[in-house]
Parts: structure tokens; C-alpha cells; sequence
């Protein structure tokens, strides 16, 4: 306490000079209306740039939760649509063979679920590249469920563990998958030449199909997606090796340098049309 007397009177000349500089601020701040709005301005703008800041800071440490919660509602939407086309397809067929009523009750589970996922390593080293994703087995994933992005196919699982998964993706020469253009029921099969990662290519179309540059090219039969998910779209006719059949270069519609979140495909039916497919091949 006697220290803290004796710095008091050693600096007293100090906290006068400040007590009557307050004192002049507070007279000329009270008594004079310009003086007090521009100190009430300046307060403002600095009090909102704290609050700004401060909004800033806390949005970003919850950014992640907020994304999740994006990524899982989405999940969601994607399985209510793909519910909702299997229900429009019923009603056409039913109205194709001439029944007037659609009984509700009579449309089947929903196919497909969605599983929310983050790309938690990518390897684009060389022509053998994987993503690996955040989620595994404990999740529900298994290999061969399709995985897509917001923008469109990404790649299949092939390995699993309790934690984790590894996705071969579309740039990968061993995948193939059944596609065809929009408005087309002529398929052909993708695959990567292991040349430009945002470039895969269309193979197996007939010479005679019509096609336009931007034509949308969209995933066709296929055990691991649904159909009609788009994949890319046509940018060029490429180099074929059979003059009967076209090849074409498609720009794919998933960025994979930017790939950050993905939804992983479970078929609710893969299990039984597998098995009951696999019988023919024994």
C-alpha cells in the first residue's frame, strides 16, 4: 500500500494533467452539439468495426458446424428427390397400363440414403489417384457405394475402415462407368486417360448419335448410382479407334483440386440385385 502511496505522489502532477484533460473533453463533448455528434459518430463506427470483428471471429469457429449441417441437410433433399422420382415414376407406369387411381400406400421404401462425408486427404500424384474420406464403416460405408459431389460424380469406394474410407475417383484409369448424353438412350462407358484431371472420356457411342458441344453427359445402368446424375458435359469429339463409334471429351462437373465435402450412396436394393445377378455368373 505505501508503494503504491508514493507512486500516486511521484506521478500526481501526471493524473492531474489527465483528470483536467477529461474535464475539458467532457465540457467541450456536453456543450457543444457538433463536437458531440462527431464523438458519437466516431463511437458508433468504432463500437460496430468491434462488433463486425467480433461477429467475424465467432461465424468462422462455427463455420465447420454450420457446414456439416448444410452437408447433412442436403443429404436429406437428395434422398426426399430420389424418393419422389421413384414415386413419379410408379404414377407413369401405372397410367401407361391403364389404372386410374395411385394408392399412397403402395409406393415402397425410399432406395437410396445419403451419407455425408469430408475429403480428408487427396492424391493426384499420378494416374493411381484415391480420396481418402472421414468416414467409414462405423458410418455404414462399404466398397462400391458411389460417392458424388454438390456438382456431380465423384468416384466409387473401394477399401474401408472403421474410420475411414478410400475412393477411387473418376480420375483413375480403373474406373469405368455406364454413361450417355442427356436426351439420348444410347449409352457408352467413361473412363480417364490419365492425361487432364478435368477431362474424363466418352467411349462406345454410336457414330450416327447427335451431339452438341455443352451436351450434358449423365451416369446410364449402373449397380452403384442412380441414373440420370450428371457427370459432365461434352467440350470435344476425341480420337476413336473405331469408325463405327464416336469418343468424346467431357469436362467433368466436379472440381476434384476444390473437392471438399461429399455425399456417399447407399443403395438400400445393391445387396439384392447383386446377389440375385450373381447367380447367372456361377
Amino acid at each position: 500500500m505505501r508503494n503504491l502511496f508514493n507512486f500516486i505522489i511521484r506521478n500526481s502532477h501526471w493524473l492531474v494533467a489527465i483528470l483536467f484533460v477529461a474535464f475539458s473533453f467532457y465540457l467541450v463533448f456536453t456543450h457543444n452539439s457538433y463536437q458531440r455528434s462527431v464523438y458519437l459518430t466516431s463511437a458508433n463506427n468504432v463500437a460496430g468495426m468491434f462488433y463486425t470483428a467480433s461477429d467475424n471471429i465467432t461465424s468462422f469457429f462455427f463455420l465447420k458446424k454450420s457446414n456439416q449441417l448444410l452437408l447433412e441437410q442436403n443429404a436429406e433433399l437428395e434422398k426426399a428427390l430420389y424418393a419422389l422420382m421413384a414415386d413419379n415414376n410408379s404414377v407413369e407406369v401405372s397410367d401407361s397400363v391403364g389404372m386410374n387411381a395411385f394408392v399412397a400406400d403402395s409406393v415402397g421404401p425410399p432406395q437410396f440414403v445419403f451419407i455425408p462425408a469430408k475429403v480428408v486427404n487427396l492424391s493426384f500424384s499420378g494416374v493411381n489417384n484415391f480420396i481418402t474420406l472421414n468416414k467409414g464403416a462405423s458410418n455404414g460405408i462399404k466398397p462400391d457405394m458411389g460417392v458424388i459431389s454438390q456438382r456431380g460424380v465423384v468416384g466409387v469406394v473401394s477399401n474401408v475402415s472403421p474410420n475411414f474410407s478410400v475412393v477411387i475417383p473418376v480420375i483413375n484409369p480403373k474406373f469405368r462407368l455406364s454413361a450417355k448424353l442427356k436426351n439420348s438412350e444410347n449409352y457408352g462407358s467413361l473412363s480417364w486417360d490419365g492425361k487432364n484431371i478435368r477431362v474424363a472420356q466418352l467411349q462406345e457411342l454410336p457414330r450416327h448419335e447427335p451431339f452438341h458441344e455443352g451436351d450434358t453427359v449423365l451416369t446410364s445402368f449402373s449397380r452403384i448410382f442412380p441414373k440420370n446424375l450428371i457427370i459432365g458435359y461434352v467440350s470435344e469429339t476425341g480420337e476413336s479407334g473405331d469408325d463405327n463409334f464416336n469418343t468424346f471429351n467431357i469436362h467433368l462437373a466436379t472440381d476434384f483440386y476444390t473437392l471438399q465435402d461429399v455425399l456417399v450412396i447407399n443403395d438400400l436394393f445393391y445387396e439384392e440385385q447383386k446377389a440375385l445377378e450373381d447367380i447367372l455368373q456361377k
